[in-house]
């Protein structure tokens, strides 16, 4: 664990998240086929190059100012380029191992399987270690398994009021979930997917449906069938949480955050105080001029990384609401997210369509006595409303829009929602009321 800290730690603060994301939508990621030998040139030619003028200067001071001329100047040139016919790699997780001195996935997947994730890394001794403590076996603990293909061991607390949750593999940092039995809003069968939906009040696991039995041992009255009554601001609050954390995600620099920036700055200084430190040594002490020629090299090595690492930093600006629209709605976990509070709220396929004058998309059905409408947009806020038919005044067509009133409220649709109107909301047509009390 000590030989290889440094490893662990970077791996868990930076990497893992990219890693995750990378697995998730690996066929969305682009691949970087050049050879290793073209690859190492490319992100190592501003340093290359600054040891080559050092070396054709006789290690005089003129060549190190000349040579850490040449970092700056390389490396922006190298930056505009790569931005300029579009050579930067989307693969996130690629560019970063890249930073840290790894040629390709493969050759850093090698390296954590060996120390981290392998079966004697360092996660399967954490993993044997949460075992023994809570007396947790293959033989007899029970295991639930996602269609995601991670695995669970589950267990129930003394109290039958928690469940806990550890994932079976090495390949995650081993951790116990624990969930509160009251904090399970249901789970189900999805016969669409071929999968159960377990949903907590803040995530939602998608299962294998061979786990079903163990469900309905540990909490047969949360299977959905079985719950009587109807939350849906339960439901609906769930999902804006979850919606709120999202929004704090992406308002907030993942790896490429302050302290980095800070980190390299520093990074950047340090490593030009000793080159300095070295030129003015060398100069006045004859002696020990290899070590300082070699103390020198590493500086600049690292001011060159640091001084990379700096002209890529992206200072990300907080996302406005078109920009946060855009991203969630094209989310795939956003939109299963979205998706169940759909299912949860009773939104069968049996509605239809409205629009409003700025196309953004409504649902709308009658149901249980009520008229209902919901917002069809992925959004940080749910816009879902029953009502009472009595609440409803009228609607009314003009020339562009149907405006329907209600008590406390106006909303106003495209002309094209008359027709669904008419259909769902008989005897609430303006023109027909005004006639009917015309009658009276």
């Amino acid at each position: 664990m000590k030989k290889n800290k440094r490893l662990i730690e970077n791996y868990e603060k930076y990497i893992s998240p990219l890693r995750e994301e990378y697995y998730k939508n690996i066929l969305q990621q682009d691949s970087n086929n050049l050879p290793k030998s073209i690859l190492f040139l490319i992100n190592n030619l501003s340093f290359i190059i600054s040891i080559i003028i050092i070396l054709i200067g006789g290690f005089t001071t003129t060549s190190y100012i000349i040579s850490l001329i040449s970092i700056l100047i390389t490396n922006i040139i190298i930056k505009i380029i790569s931005k300029t016919f579009n050579l930067e790699s989307t693969n996130k997780y690629l560019a970063e191992i890249q930073k840290q001195g790894y040629f390709s996935i493969e050759d850093y997947e090698d390296k954590i399987r060996k120390y981290i994730t392998g079966p004697t890394g360092y996660y399967q001794q954490q993993l044997d270690e949460i075992k023994a403590k809570y007396n947790i076996n293959d033989q007899t603990t029970r295991k639930i398994s996602t269609i995601g293909g991670d695995e669970y061991y589950i267990w129930s607390n003394a109290k039958q009021d928690k469940i806990n949750l550890l994932n079976t593999k090495p390949n995650k940092k081993p951790s116990i979930e624990t969930i509160r039995i009251a904090n399970v809003r249901y789970f189900r069968v999805d016969n669409e997917r071929h999968c159960l939906i377990l949903k907590t009040d803040i995530k939602i696991y998608h299962l294998k449906p061979e786990s079903l039995p163990i469900l309905n041992e540990i909490m047969k009255n949360k299977r959905l069938e079985n719950i009587k009554n109807f939350t849906p601001d339960v439901y609906i609050n769930d999902f804006e949480l979850f919606m709120h954390r999202i929004k704090k995600e992406m308002n907030t620099n993942s790896i490429y955050d302050n302290e980095r920036l800070s980190n390299n700055i520093s990074k950047l200084i340090i490593s030009l105080i000793f080159i300095i430190i070295s030129i003015i040594i060398k100069n006045i002490i004859h002696s020990y001029q290899f070590i300082l020629i070699i103390i020198s090299i590493i500086a600049i090595f690292i001011l060159n990384n640091a001084f990379k690492e700096i002209i890529s930093f992206k200072i990300k600006k907080t996302i406005n609401d078109e920009d946060a629209i855009k991203i969630i709605n094209n989310d795939p976990e956003c939109i299963d997210y979205f998706n169940e509070l759909k299912y949860s709220l009773g939104i069968s396929d049996q509605f239809d369509k409205i629009y409003t004058t700025e196309n953004v998309c409504y649902l709308t059905w009658a149901a249980n006595g009520y008229f209902h409408i919901f917002l069809n947009l992925i959004y940080f806020n749910v816009v879902y409303m029953a009502i009472k038919p009595s609440d409803i005044k009228y609607y009314k067509v003009d020339n562009k829009t149907c405006e329907i009133k209600l008590k406390d409220k106006t909303l106003v649709f495209t002309k094209d929602a008359a027709s669904v109107f008419a259909k769902i909301l008989p005897n609430k047509d303006y023109e027909w009321l005004k006639g009917y009390q015309n009658t009276k």
